[in-house]
């Protein structure tokens, strides 16, 4: 357990045996601990282990907070709910509340994308009963257990994402908004996969972060940072980086092969990566880095902007 500060922690995950890759975070309250992103239901019982060893229950579980319901954040809260904490509440943005509590159409894309891998990267998806789920539009000021946090709507890499400003700590939850960082290194990269990239909100998500004037920002991939501005300065000049080279891919050729564009820009992002940080970090950033699947988000985003005449 890695510790913020006296009542605030996170936890490596150890997705399926790495480190560095998932990160789950803890608020301490007069209710019990809030955890923001418990992971996917494979990396399940080391996360039970690490709340054991650090001497909670998951009875004494008072809520969940979920930045977003992709797999990675949000695939184990089902099970939390029905078989170790029933009487948690998980905390969703309206958009995303629904596949919780029936994800089976969320399910079906997510195959369609791993396909015969889906079961070994992320386990089961269980529902949440519609009893625990508390509904977040952004903008609410919660206080669970003595401790407030502010929630803001902070769509960009997925319409259903929300971040958590916990005022006690000065720390922004705020997911996969803000890119992957792996804790340890300065390199940052966007994570900007399909269907739900948005250009314009993804930059009005950054600046509602900066507007908390949070002490430090903390990433599910992976770990706070309290080099605030500057991260939220590299991400979003990446994100333009990153859209602008697929708009003139797209733009500049004429017969596409998606799959071969993918992986072009993939290599030369993964080059960069390698060159900007040291090996110890090549493996955490390749796995979810996930450049080729952000080529494909901006491809899809650029084709979409295009079709209603805005492009």
């Amino acid at each position: 357990m890695n510790r913020i500060d006296k009542s605030t922690w996170y936890v490596d995950t150890e997705y399926l045996g790495h480190d560095n890759l998932i990160a789950t975070a803890g608020l301490e309250t007069s209710e019990g601990p809030l955890l923001v992103d418990p992971g996917p239901t494979t990396s399940l019982d080391t996360l039970s282990s690490k709340l054991e060893s650090a001497g909670y229950d998951w009875s004494d579980v008072a809520g969940l907070l979920l930045t977003h319901i992709h797999l990675d954040h949000a695939g184990s809260t089902g099970t939390i709910i029905q078989h170790h904490a029933p009487d948690a509440r998980v905390f969703v943005h309206e958009r995303g509340a629904p596949h919780m509590k029936r994800p089976g159409r969320l399910l079906k894309s997510a195959r369609r994308i791993y396909g015969d891998d889906m079961d070994r990267l992320w386990g089961d998806f269980e529902p949440v009963p519609e009893e625990n789920v508390t509904v977040l539009e952004g903008g609410e000021k919660l206080d669970i257990g003595g401790r407030a946090i502010e929630v803001s709507y902070t769509p960009g890499h997925a319409q259903h994402h929300v971040s958590y400003h916990d005022t006690a700590s000065g720390t922004a939850f705020i997911g996969d908004v803000g890119g992957m960082r792996v804790h340890g290194s300065d390199y940052i990269v966007p994570v900007m996969p399909p269907p739900d990239v948005d250009l314009p909100a993804w930059a009005t998500s950054l600046e509602k972060v900066l507007a908390w004037n949070p002490d430090r920002i903390f990433l599910t991939h992976f770990g706070p940072s309290e080099d605030v501005e500057r991260h939220i300065r590299v991400v979003a000049e990446r994100i333009d980086a990153f859209a602008e080279t697929v708009r003139l891919t797209l733009d500049s050729t004429e017969q596409q092969d998606d799959a071969e564009l993918a992986a072009r820009f993939a290599e030369k992002e993964n080059d960069r990566m390698r060159s900007h940080t040291d090996e110890a970090y090549w493996e955490a950033y390749e796995r979810f880095g996930q450049p080729r699947d952000s080529w494909n988000g901006l491809a899809r985003y650029w084709r979409k902007h295009a079709m209603s005449g805005n492009g």
